[in-house]
């Protein structure tokens, strides 16, 4: 593949962008991902009625996950939460709810998330009055306790579905199962997934980091995380500096990679979970405050050597335009740069121009496009992490070493 194929597939990348909660581009470029096969004979759902002051309990005792564990919980304005209300007091039936359940039964919202939030917000939280209704207008600007007793009775009687998927179902499983869930016309993402499944201190550790200027500096704050590209980016650079890249899953599962990843920094000396499949490698770094120490150098140094350019496929002084943050290159580079010693990297920083003159022409326009599909349709093939890293690290200390 010559470059000028190559730049031919950066304008087209510009439009295969992962989109927001909004159906906006993300500024992330969408990676194409292989379905892994399962055994349909694993699956275990069962159909559960529960009446909504069974889930307020719940909702209460913390045995059903808060409603900020998926998306944000600012999808549904006022108007909308008022209107699903609304349908509790008019007595219309919710759509099906679906919640994973763990040995000790507590539940895990996967779809529904946006409802729950509603009735929390509404009943427990005396968070907003109603508006916006488009039948009870008379009731517009009550709370919960301000409705009359007929539709305080009628919202806590209701009864509502839910689809529980029992903890003997593999976690490979219940991912896929996930993947085909809609919430609100927006099939969940693969983070919104695992930020579902494993939430706890690996969640808020990717929230706390996306949030960081560091990152927004590095990213030239293009990343919109409304529906959490900017944490599953995160994620994978952490992966591969947890585990580093020799240990990547052999038959290319980034999916289980990430959750592993995931599982590891929630219980660090943890390493038994569940089914053979689903054992992570051998971690090399587990502490919390390292690996934010590590991110936030990473971010750092990106912005400082590549600038508005850092983890794109353009580089500064070889392209017209900017393209999306690629997920391939965002793990590389902040990777490299992470572990780098100050005086290398003060060296690559100063012979930056022979970096860009370097990459350009001893790695995106050698080996036939190699590198190119490695950070782009061939990214989750194992030979193919293995390699950008290598190509990479090469690239570097030939710059570094310079005379």
């Amino acid at each position: 593949m010559d470059y000028e194929k190559a730049q031919e597939e950066l304008r087209e990348s510009l439009r295969n962008e992962e989109l927001t909660a909004e159906g906006l581009p993300s500024g992330v470029e969408r990676e194409e991902e292989e379905p892994f096969p399962f055994d349909a004979d694993k699956i275990s759902i069962t159909d559960k009625r529960v009446p909504l002051e069974t889930l307020l309990r719940r909702l209460r005792q913390g045995t059903i996950s808060s409603p900020l564990i998926q998306r944000g919980e600012n999808l549904w304005g006022d108007g909308q939460q008022s209107r699903l209300i609304e349908s509790l007091m008019l007595r219309i039936p919710l759509p099906l709810f679906y919640v994973a359940a763990d040995e000790k039964e507590c539940w895990k919202v996967v779809d529904g998330l946006q409802r729950i939030t509603a009735i929390r917000r509404f009943i427990l939280d005396k968070a907003f009055t109603l508006s916006g209704l488009e039948f009870l207008k008379a009731h517009e600007g009550e709370d919960f306790d301000s409705l009359p007793p007929l539709y305080q009775n009628r919202i806590l009687e209701t009864e509502l579905q839910f689809a529980v998927i029992g903890p003997s179902t593999p976690e490979k499983v219940q991912r896929n199962i996930f993947k085909r869930l809609n919430t609100g016309g927006l099939p969940l993402t693969a983070q919104e997934i695992r930020h579902a499944l494993y939430y706890g201190p690996a969640a808020e550790l990717l929230q706390e980091l996306v949030e960081l200027e560091e990152f927004k500096a590095a990213t030239a704050g293009s990343v919109n995380d409304s529906r959490m590209a900017g944490r599953e980016l995160i994620l994978r650079y952490l992966a591969v500096l947890i585990f580093g890249p020799e240990q990547y899953p052999v038959n290319g599962d980034m999916d289980s990679f990430l959750c592993n990843a995931m599982k590891i920094i929630n219980e660090p000396e943890r390493r038994v979970w569940g089914s053979p499949d689903e054992t992570p490698p051998v971690p090399r770094l587990t502490d919390r405050e390292e690996l934010r120490a590590y991110f936030c150098c990473a971010m750092t140094r990106a912005a400082h050597l590549f600038g508005d350019y850092a983890f794109r496929k353009s580089l500064p002084g070889y392209s017209d335009w900017r393209t999306p943050i690629n997920k391939a290159l965002f793990e590389v580079w902040a990777c490299q740069l992470s572990l780098l010693s100050e005086e290398a990297f003060q060296r690559l920083l100063t012979h930056r121009e022979d970096l860009f003159a370097a990459l350009y022409h001893g790695v995106y326009k050698e080996d036939d496009g190699r590198f190119l599909n490695a950070i782009s349709r061939d990214s989750h093939d194992p030979a193919s992490v293995r390699y950008r890293h290598k190509a990479v690290a090469a690239c570097i200390q030939t710059v570094v070493e310079k005379e």
